[in-house]
């Protein structure tokens, strides 16, 4: 069901690990770990100058990855949930 929505199972849980590997190196106050993250260096420049400017800034990143880890999360469960129970149903009415 989640090609039909044209939705990476796998995909999505690769960038769900890697938004939460993002979110423990600014918990852990190491924004040069991000370096090898994003692969970009004017990425991992705006990374850094958005966590040094303030606070704000580095609790409302902090929330966003969260949140957006937490959607992919749901996406890749509950497709699998959904794929699991079309199968069995589709099972059950062949049998």
């Amino acid at each position: 069901m989640a090609e039909e929505f044209t939705a990476n199972r796998q995909e999505a849980a690769t960038v769900s690990r890697d938004l939460k590997s993002i979110r423990a190196a600014l918990d852990g106050a190491n924004a040069g770990a991000l370096d090898a993250k994003t692969g970009s260096e004017k990425v991992d420049e705006a990374v850094r100058t958005f966590f040094a400017e303030s606070s704000d800034n580095r609790e409302r990143m902090d929330q966003l990855l969260e949140r957006a880890a937490g959607l992919l999360d749901a996406l890749v469960e509950g497709t699998g949930t959904l794929d699991g129970s079309l199968a069995d149903s589709l099972t059950t009415r062949s049998a």
